[in-house]
């Protein structure tokens, strides 16, 4: 049986961020605060990175003193405003309040360190034979690992192991990473063709994330009651 809906679970993820815009707005402020100066040294890191990715000449790029610190503030601020969308979807909006930062310093590390995690073994793929589309096909065989990012928002135990359906597992696939991508890239079309270009490009990236967030916790709901159901039948 399938129990992600797609169409159903696009339509909830966005009609949840549009009636709770102003809780999701919320508990947007201290995670943008914190994580501001990392934020304005990314153009900058970029260019290296792409010059990088090119082979090309590294210019000199005067990076601030200060960046390892700007990048754990960034982390810090993404881990807080993920935790407290994944909460929010979950346990609801008296779960959350924006106006006050997560100190639970365990929450934290274990959220950050799953991050790397799934970042670090998507990426060393590509990193060894250069075919990008390598990283696609190593997150479809650990899409189910990324719901442990709502258990450890929620304070639940996380697991390695989901075994889910063949059918569930591709449709959290798609709606993780395909569907982000495939949106993605034809905004991106779209703000080079009516010269937006980077500006909507961000605003998108933006979107995708607070969705794909929502989307995230939702899946979690619905594999967990699913999970509950068959337990007790």
């Amino acid at each position: 049986m399938n129990i992600l809906p797609i169409n159903k679970i696009i339509l909830a993820s966005f009609a949840f961020a549009l009636s709770h815009w102003k809780k999701i707005l919320e508990i947007s402020i201290i995670p943008l605060v914190v994580s501001a100066p990392f934020l304005w040294t990314l153009p900058d890191l970029f260019l290296l990175m792409n010059q990088f990715m090119a082979g090309n000449k590294i210019i000199s790029i005067q990076l601030p003193e200060y960046l390892f610190t700007y990048l754990v503030l960034f982390m810090y601020g993404y881990s807080m405003l993920s935790i407290n969308i994944y909460k929010l979807v979950v346990l609801g909006g008296d779960s959350v309040n924006g106006f006050v930062p997560i100190i639970d310093a365990r929450m934290i590390i274990r959220f950050v360190g799953l991050t790397i995690l799934i970042g670090l073994v998507t990426i060393f793929p590509v990193m060894f034979t250069g075919i990008f589309f390598l990283q696609l096909v190593v997150y479809f065989f650990i899409v189910p690992i990324t719901l442990n990012f709502v258990s450890i928002a929620i304070n639940v135990p996380i697991k390695f192991t989901w075994r889910l359906p063949f059918k569930t597992h591709a449709n959290l696939f798609f709606l993780q990473a395909m569907l982000p991508a495939i949106i993605g890239i034809i905004f991106a079309i779209i703000a080079d063709y009516i010269g937006l270009g980077e500006a909507l490009n961000w605003v998108v990236k933006v979107v995708i994330y607070y969705w794909s967030s929502v989307n995230l916790a939702l899946c979690y709901q619905l594999i967990n009651n699913n999970i509950s159901n068959n337990k007790y039948n």
